[in-house]
Parts: C-alpha cells; structure tokens; sequence
C-alpha cells in the first residue's frame, strides 16, 4: 500500500517538476539561440565592414592593374614596344604638359602609374591593418608574404625601388578627406615639378615597359596578383573576377 501511494506521489512529483522545468528549460534554450543568431550576424557585419574597408578596395585596384598590364603585354607582343605609354621621354617631361595632354596622348601612360599607385595604397593599408582582418595566423602570414610578391615584382631589376612604393601610395591618399585622389588630381599632382618628382620611378618604370623594357617585371607582377586574388576568393568568397574583366576589354588571359 505505501509502496503503491509512494510511487504515485513520485510519478505526480516529477510531473509537477517537469511541467514547471519544461518552459524554462524551453524559455532558455530559445533566448540562447537567439543570441546566438545575434552574435552571428554581427561576426558577419562585421566582417563584411572590414572587406568593405581593407579588402574589397585591394580587390578592386588587383583586377585594375592586372587588366593594365595584360593590355601592356598583349601591346608588347604586337610589336616590341607600347607606343602608347611614349609620348614622353623622361619623367620630367610629364610636368610641362597641358591639361588636355593627361586627357588625350598622355592619358595611358599617367593613367597606368595613377592605377599602381592606388595599388601600393591599398597593399600598405591592408599590410597595416592586417590585425584587424579575420584571418588565422598562418593566413596572415601567406597575406604578408603574397602581398610582399607583388612589391617585389615592380621592384625587381632596380624597378620601382621597395622603399618608394608605400610612399607613392600615401600621397594618392588625401588622409584629411579619408579618400584616395581621383585621376586629375593625380595629374595636376604631377605637373608640379616638386611634387612629380617622388613618382620619377614609377613613371620612368611604365617608361621603360613601353620601350620592352620591364617584360620581366609585367609577367611576375601578373603571377602576384592572380595568386593574391585566388587567395582572398578562398578565403573570404568570391570576389572581383579577373578573367571576367579580361573578356569584357576583349584580352587574353595570360597562362
């Protein structure tokens, strides 16, 4: 008999338990989940704040520059030299000229060093900031060193000397405007003789590539940048295509 009245008072006992555990149990579940969610999408927010801001700009000046200098070598390969990066002969000459010569004979040669310049910055801001971006440590590494590969390519054969290139990059920078310079602003930058001259090398760089020159340093400056982009694809998503680019400007992609 009281084995009988004690298993029932069990049985109504966790009963009882259950039905006042059951809700809260459910009640906390559901909140950690829902925080859980929260935290998840502001881990992504911010990570696509910090593509947004270090990344995706570095995307975007790798593809402008490939495109550059595939179009550079597919000249080259016409005919030894890209005539249209000599309308000059020295880096000097580029600060005596009209602005209507940046917009007419002038514009492919100063427009390829505006677009390397705009890559040296986007390569020193990413090389700076890399304690920001979400990356493990080996991948930082990799970053550094791919990142690295590019410098060296323009600089290789006395090219566009390392020291230089983070220097050119900060002066496209208007740092109390937050915002790189646009193309006339690069331009009439250079037509200041005292200005122009901290970018002597890498005009006299697309110089020397006009004349077949700097073959060398084209085809491993491509190498880096197609290495650095099939790096940021794997490991933050597909981003600008390459080869995309290359067929709307009706170009080769180099082996």
């Amino acid at each position: 008999m009281l084995a009988g009245i004690a298993s029932v008072l069990v049985t109504v006992l966790v009963a009882i338990y259950t039905a006042l555990l059951l809700p809260s149990l459910q009640q906390y579940l559901s909140a950690r989940a829902a925080q859980w969610v929260k935290q998840r999408e502001e881990a992504d927010a911010k990570r696509d704040a910090i593509n947004l801001t270090y990344l995706n700009p570095l995307r975007l000046w790798l593809e402008e520059t490939y495109v550059r200098l595939q179009d550079i070598s597919t000249r080259l390969a016409e005919g030894d030299r890209c005539e249209a990066l000599l309308f000059v002969d020295t880096p000097s000459d580029v600060s005596s000229q009209e602005a209507a010569w940046f917009n007419q004979q002038g514009c492919y040669l100063v427009s390829s060093c505006y677009i390397t310049a705009c890559l040296f910055f986007a390569i020193k801001h990413v090389r700076e900031n890399i304690p920001y971006l979400r990356l493990t440590r080996q991948s930082d590494t990799e970053l550094m060193t791919l990142l690295f590969h590019i410098n060296h390519a323009f600089l290789q054969d006395l090219g566009i000397y390392y020291v230089t290139q983070p220097s050119i990059g900060n002066d496209v920078y208007l740092a109390a405007q937050q915002r790189l310079m646009t193309y006339r602003e690069f331009c009439e930058m250079l037509q200041k003789p005292e200005q122009r001259l901290w970018c002597d090398r890498l005009i006299q760089f697309y110089l020397e590539a006009g004349q077949g020159k700097r073959a060398a340093n084209l085809e491993a400056a491509r190498q880096a940048i197609r290495n650095l982009s099939q790096f940021l694809d794997a490991h933050i998503g597909q981003g600008v295509s390459i080869s995309e680019r290359l067929k709307a400007e009706d170009l080769p992609m180099a082996e």
